[in-house]
């Protein structure tokens, strides 16, 4: 694939959320591994970063999930079933899943976070790749809780703890239930959030006793060409999130000033 030129495919079919977001179910077979980006385009518009947050084992199609937050994205919002888009990818570094087979593993996510470990606990899942799952999800409030009917699913495959700032059963931030997981130190942990919520989280993970080379961060944090040349997302002089990431030990992750 040239991944500097994007290719056409057509909206099968695009579901709108609360709060400005919206999924779409984009035709195309896609070899990726969870934790991938894509570059989506619309022509004269300009394009983004967003993460495939459906399961590699879809090979008619692949879905995303966007929140308007700039033009591109607010022109996007208008699109829907037989609308056609531009894509380039999968692009970046996706989360180690030959490192899970057979392992206890701990998913934690707060607001789009969930995106990309979507992705991951789709596959893992359906594929009965790990010995055991533990899914922590955090937003602002109940409304904000994205794919409400497949959590209920996943909550026959694994234990669910959903976290609210406000409403809801637990309030807080998801770091602030990380006990009530009760991790047997062994587990291999994946996180992605807002920056903000890597320490806390990190911390206590660190606290029950995970390694840090056993804890996986994703960053995408401020990428924008996806192919490590235009510059925006380098990281500790030498390190590109776009193509060096966007997932990363936390190992890795200590020696990167961000």
């Amino acid at each position: 694939m040239n991944h500097y030129l994007p290719k056409k495919a057509e909206i099968l079919h695009s579901e709108q959320y609360p709060f400005d977001k919206k999924l779409f179910r984009i035709k195309a077979s896609l070899d990726f591994t969870p934790g991938q980006f894509v570059e989506i385009s619309l022509p004269g518009i300009g394009e983004f970063p967003v993460s495939i947050c459906s399961s590699p084992s879809e090979k008619e199609y692949f879905e995303i999930c966007i929140k308007k937050v700039g033009r591109v994205t607010s022109y996007l919002m208008n699109f829907g079933e037989s609308d056609f888009i531009g894509f380039r990818g999968p692009l970046g570094n996706g989360f180690p899943m030959e490192k899970v087979r057979g392992e206890d593993v701990v998913v934690i996510a707060g607001g789009l976070g969930i995106l990309p470990l979507r992705s991951f606990i789709k596959e893992s899942i359906r594929r009965k790749w790990c010995n055991s799952l533990k899914i922590l999800y955090g937003v602002r409030e109940p409304d904000e809780m994205l794919f409400r009917n497949e959590l209920e699913e996943w909550a026959g495959e694994a234990e669910v703890i959903e976290v609210f700032e406000k409403g809801g059963k637990r309030q807080g931030y998801v770091s602030d239930f990380i006990e009530e997981a009760e991790l047997n130190g062994n587990e291999i942990a994946f996180v992605c959030g807002p920056p903000a919520m890597f320490v806390p989280v990190v911390t206590k993970l660190l606290n029950e006793g995970l390694k840090e080379e056993r804890i996986f961060l994703s960053l995408e944090r401020r990428m924008k060409c996806g192919i490590g040349k235009c510059g925006h997302c380098i990281v500790g002089g030498n390190k590109y999130t776009c193509i060096d990431g966007p997932v990363f030990s936390y190992a890795e992750y200590k020696k990167i000033k961000l």
